[in-house]
């Protein structure tokens, strides 16, 4: 009885450690998806997502010769999102992303 009662409780410990690690494998696929699509795509109707982008660079691009006028662009862009002009918003992130995007090395001077 013994026996049959300690293989129940391993096949029960068994269950639990599989499902736990499923559970933590849907978690580290979600949070993957999140971290790849925070910020980083364009294009979507949203313009939420250009705007966290570039939140997440200005700050450290303050050495681009377009970096005032990124800003300046980037406020057009909010309130164009504000007044519900999302396609617009999306343009003029684009705009401001580019004026502090590094390319083969160098900012943009225009």
């Amino acid at each position: 009885m013994c026996h049959r009662l300690m293989h129940s409780t391993h096949k029960y410990t068994h269950m639990k450690h599989h499902t736990l690690a499923v559970i933590l494998a849907l978690l580290f696929a979600f949070s993957i998806h999140t971290v790849t699509s925070a910020g980083h795509s364009t294009g979507n109707g949203t313009c939420t997502d250009d705007i966290i982008h570039w939140q997440n660079m200005i700050e450290k691009r303050t050495d681009a010769p377009l970096y005032e006028d990124s800003k300046a662009v980037q406020s057009k862009a909010i309130g164009a999102k504000v007044t519900g002009k999302t396609a617009e918003c999306e343009t003029l992130m684009e705009e401001a992303l580019r004026m502090i995007r590094k390319t083969d090395g160098e900012y943009p001077t225009e």
